[in-house]
């Protein structure tokens, strides 16, 4: 195919949109592959999951992949004039072009094998094997690592699997690995780590001494005025209750040891307050109805005087 300027602009457009929507598909799928995986790892099927996720692992790759071809592609519809200006690949350029090519070979986008086929009247035929086959090393490494068609290394699966089974909440773990943050390496259940003394221990130790030597020092001076805060005490109590003097006179006379302080009595109950008692009207008996329809005798005689004034 004769290489146009017009059309390899045209062809990276589309390549552009192409890698996009094959990078949103393959990403709908994986996501639906990882439910999948978490239901065979809660349905104790390990071994098909750990060869589903191998291609999930795959296609994973393959997106990154056509990431990476797909801003090569824009750094050529930035650059194009560069290709059009000589026979050979400017240095500037060089890794995008090729990087194309060798990714022509390897996905699955018809835009690509066009633009391969342009660059390939525009270089030579040589160039161009030579950058499929990465003789050189002229194409990206890290394009180069997400082709490739080797397995996956086994921890990368395993982390794999945890990491579906963290995100759907399943309680899955490889074999032969404990959880360090639960268990021992013995297998029992892991303690807390406790401190030697408490950092708040050390200002509680000082204030219980300073608490039981103020203790001691109230034990003491307790004991040496006893009789002095039993007399102030029953003082203070005279003095909060009415006291009553006492009519009694001393019998010893001069001979006591001095006036003796005034006997409280307590005072008698207030008697309770009396409630009204209400008074009851009764009502003045009502005549007797008549009996068998005849009038009372109050009656006739109410008729009787009602006649006389008439």
């Amino acid at each position: 195919m004769r290489f146009s300027l017009s059309k390899f602009k045209v062809e990276l457009k589309l390549s552009v949109n192409r890698l996009r929507l094959l990078q949103a598909k393959k990403s709908s799928l994986n996501a639906k592959a990882r439910r999948e995986i978490a239901t065979l790892l809660e349905s104790g099927k390990e071994r098909s999951a750990y060869i589903r996720v191998e291609n999930i692992i795959r296609e994973d790759f393959n997106v990154e992949a056509l990431e990476i071809v797909e801003l090569y592609c824009e750094l050529l519809t930035a650059r194009v004039g560069l290709i059009e200006q000589s026979r050979t690949v400017d240095p500037g350029i060089s890794e995008a072009v090729w990087s194309i090519v060798y990714a022509s070979t390897r996905a699955d986008v018809r835009e690509l094998v066009i633009l391969r086929e342009m660059l390939t009247s525009k270089f030579g035929a040589e160039a161009v094997k030579s950058a499929i086959d990465n003789a050189e090393g002229q194409v990206d490494p890290k394009l180069v690592r997400k082709l490739s068609p080797q397995a996956p290394p086994t921890e990368l699966v395993k982390m794999y699997l945890k990491e579906i089974a963290s995100i759907y909440r399943v309680n899955w773990r490889p074999e032969g690995e404990n959880d360090d943050s639960n268990d021992t390496p013995s297998g029992g259940v892991k303690e807390p780590a406790r401190l030697a003394t408490p950092p708040a221990a050390f200002e509680c130790a000082e204030l219980d001494d300073l608490l039981n030597e103020g203790a001691d020092a109230a034990k003491t001076g307790d004991s040496q005025n006893s009789t002095g805060n039993d007399t102030d005490k029953d003082k203070e109590v005279s003095d909060l209750l009415p006291s009553i003097p006492s009519t009694s006179e001393n019998p010893r006379g001069s001979d006591s040891a001095g006036p003796k302080p005034p006997v409280t009595k307590p005072l008698a109950p207030k008697p309770a307050a009396k409630l009204p008692v209400p008074v009851v009207s009764r009502a003045k008996p009502s005549a007797p109805a008549p009996k068998d329809g005849l009038p009372s005798l109050d009656e006739l005689q109410r008729r009787f005087d009602a006649l006389k004034r008439g």
